[in-house]
């Protein structure tokens, strides 16, 4: 499949996977496997024009447990059988260049099954809301609506945490971290942001530095750096609760 495959190293790593028509997933794998990549962006809307043969790729994926996130670049009117077998196999954000109409349709399924959403017109200009967000009740229902997948739990546990609703985030985050949710870091940081607004910052400083490890989602480094000064102006002595951000994207 890939024409051309770049694995990052640093500071964050992820597969970009170039189309060349060929379908094959065995290079993709090969890399997966061989650099504990997590994260994959397919750059090619044109890999996603044809809506039978992706959904052939995502069971092909799942057969092989390819337990990645992944983005998509669209310029085609998904439908709703496209998104379900995108969003299981690991689909968590599309980029979509789609005129109004198709736009309306477009974004409908995807909130359906609760992608990380950028949409565009087709000659690149920003829609009034060019990116999606989504409320408590939403991420509830998508976790209804795929109980089974990682990343619909964690999308929920993040949704509770901004809500504030600190004592609901442990049950979805257990859930997706029992299902093999891939990027551990995201799960080990959004414990941190729960250790820290619970006022146990040492517990946010020990968790942050696991996430550390390896190449880590650039959200642990903002919020070390947050930690840190946090602690320097004297925020534990006053009882100032700190909130770290809970980033749910590995394509922030």
């Amino acid at each position: 499949m890939p024409d051309k495959a770049e694995w990052g190293e640093s500071p964050f790593a992820h597969g970009v996977v170039r189309f060349d028509r060929n379908w094959c997933l065995d290079e993709v794998e090969r890399a997966v496997r061989e650099r504990g990549l997590a994260a994959l962006a397919f750059e090619d809307a044109a890999m996603f024009a044809d809506h039978n043969r992706v959904v052939d790729m995502c069971t092909d994926m799942r057969v092989r447990d390819l337990n990645v996130v992944w983005s998509a670049r669209m310029d085609t009117v998904p439908t709703d059988g496209l998104l379900k077998a995108m969003r299981l196999a690991g689909c968590q954000r599309l980029d979509m260049r789609l005129d109004p109409d198709e736009a309306v349709e477009g974004l409908f399924w995807a909130r359906r099954y609760g992608f990380d959403v950028r949409i565009r017109n087709l000659d690149g200009a920003s829609y009034a809301a060019e990116r999606i967000t989504y409320s408590v009740a939403e991420r509830e229902a998508i976790a209804g609506r795929l109980p089974g997948l990682h990343a619909a739990q964690f999308d929920l546990a993040v949704a509770y945490y901004r809500a504030g609703r600190l004592h609901d985030v442990m049950l979805p985050l257990g859930k997706a971290m029992t299902l093999r949710f891939p990027m551990n870091e995201l799960c080990l940081n959004l414990l941190a942001c729960l250790s820290a607004a619970k006022h146990y910052p040492d517990q946010a400083a020990g968790l942050l530095d696991q996430a550390g490890y390896g190449c880590p989602h650039p959200v642990v480094f903002r919020n070390r750096e947050l930690l840190r000064s946090w602690l320097a102006g004297g925020g534990d002595l006053k009882g100032v609760r700190l909130l770290l951000d809970p980033e749910h994207s590995a394509f922030s």
